[in-house]
């Protein structure tokens, strides 16, 4: 059972991530820096009281997820395009995760309905016992019924303490699955739309990482990987949030431990067809008669 403090934890978590993306939609055009996005979103949430559970996505066309700004990084939203903003928080590792699309032209309208009526579609099905092979096919049906296509290999999540991804996945497609839902579990659900071959790759690029073990570094790294514990756990960082203990070529520095294994990168994800990509996402708690949304607007 979720006991009151951790339901209170996930609402002032909900409440933070939903202000933060609701606040810098209405801020976002052509030409604007994707630091100062990722920064202004980042910087909201701590002013509500909350960490970053991860570092701000932007994902923009043809990117589905995985990009934040990096130091030094100078691209801007360019004319004309299609953006994703992912933004998670945290209170006490209690995480609330929620995403939106930005279309920039009202020829990717259509695209950005289709993920948030997948979304609308799978939340109103969601109450304990629902198999979540159900969500899936709702949220594939949903998408096709625009002319689109979900992307197969990307899916919602469940969320728990300090853990982004837990041990259930919610599909963005009709599965053989016989898992169901279950009172009190949190999940972020996450319709991905696109008008391209339905699937991502990984590109060559990592901007966010992870902690997972120091068993191969040196001993300095050692040292260097306990402060990171110490002030992630086991959530996603990136090279801005760590300038000050890995002063220099910080992202370098951050690769090259994700080489030998002691961090784990996210590899940003890139639609295999370049198709256009939409997402629309929210965090759920599965209640005895039905389901809570902590990230509404």
């Amino acid at each position: 059972m979720i006991d009151e403090e951790a339901l209170r934890c996930l609402r002032k978590a909900g409440k933070a991530a939903s202000q933060a993306l609701k606040s810098i939609m209405c801020k976002v055009h052509e030409g604007m820096p994707l630091t100062e996005i990722c920064e202004y979103v980042e910087n909201y949430i701590r002013s509500m009281g909350c960490e970053p559970a991860f570092p701000c996505n932007i994902s923009i066309n043809h990117v589905a997820a995985h990009y934040t700004s990096y130091i030094g990084d100078q691209s801007v939203i360019p004319p004309r395009s299609l953006v994703k903003i992912d933004v998670g928080a945290h209170f006490n590792g209690f995480i609330a995760d929620v995403a939106a699309s930005i279309a920039l032209s009202d020829d990717y309208e259509p695209l950005v309905h289709a993920s948030e009526k997948a979304l609308e579609a799978a939340i109103n099905a969601i109450k304990p016992g629902v198999k979540i092979s159900t969500l899936g096919s709702l949220i594939e049906s949903t998408i096709k019924s625009f002319g689109f296509k979900p992307i197969r290999n990307l899916s919602g999540h469940m969320l728990k303490q300090y853990t982004l991804h837990g041990e259930k996945s919610i599909p963005n497609v009709a599965t053989s699955s016989s898992v169901s839902l279950e009172v009190d579990e949190v999940y972020a659900i996450e319709p991905f739309a696109t008008n391209g071959a339905g699937l991502v790759t990984d590109s060559s690029e990592a901007y966010i990482f992870r902690y997972l073990s120091p068993k191969k570094a040196k001993k300095f790294e050692r040292e260097l990987l306990a402060t990171i514990w110490n002030r992630f756990r086991s959530l996603p960082f990136c090279d801005r949030w760590v300038r000050d203990i890995i002063p220099g070529e910080t992202l370098p520095k951050l690769i090259e431990l994700s080489h030998i294994g002691s961090l784990y990168g996210y590899h940003v994800l890139v639609e295999r067809g370049r198709g256009l990509v939409a997402q629309s996402e929210h965090t759920v708690i599965v209640c005895e008669d039905g389901v809570e949304v902590i990230t509404s607007f």
